[in-house]
């Protein structure tokens, strides 16, 4: 399963949970009971009598990790705007449930190459899409400098809103280390 695939299969089984648990916590649970024994039609005229069943509640789910990392290396531009895309559908659909989410995707290997300024023009769409979601916070981008040295790149070819960390390796390992889920 590629990193675009289990990106979107992780967005959408957290949807369907939360989703799920809304449903389940609206429902009540109704249980049946009678003084006959099992299998025994009760008499006419007798009450049936209705229990419920307690329900803990669970409208707001607590969600125990709520940082994630997104190692961006050797992905193509289609696979970038559709992780993008999503992220932005999801901050949209659900905003209060992800206030306190974050999500750093870092960016290093040629992948640089797509948010340059000499790319600009070719792939404003999704530029503009990253600052957007960078600006409302449902994203933090970074790019690793080395790699930026190794490709030639200069910082101000890159915009502002991603931020430089020195060598992502450390940075990743740092993340993970710091309880950060690499998806």
């Amino acid at each position: 399963m590629n990193l675009l695939n289990r990106i979107i299969y992780m967005f959408l089984k957290g949807i369907l949970l939360m989703v799920s648990l809304f449903f389940l916590s609206a429902c009540e649970s109704e249980i049946e009971t009678t003084d006959n024994k099992p299998g025994v039609s009760s008499p006419v005229g007798k009450e049936t009598v209705i229990a419920q069943k307690e329900i803990p509640d669970i409208t707001k789910p607590e969600i125990e990790n709520k940082s994630y990392l997104f190692d961006i290396t050797d992905h193509s531009i289609e696979e970038l705007e559709a992780l993008l895309v999503r992220a932005e559908e999801v901050s949209q659909t659900h905003p209060a449930d992800f206030e306190d989410l974050e999500i750093v995707m870092i960016i290093h290997g040629p992948d640089i190459d797509l948010f340059t300024s000499q790319n600009y023009a070719e792939n404003k769409q999704l530029i503009d899409l990253a600052a957007r979601l960078d600006a409302y916070d449902v994203i933090d981008m970074k790019v690793c400098e080395k790699t930026m040295s190794l490709r030639g790149v200069n910082r101000q070819d890159i915009p502002s809103f991603i931020e430089p960390v020195p060598y992502a390796p450390t940075e990743i390992k740092q993340r993970l280390q710091d309880g950060y889920i690499n998806l």
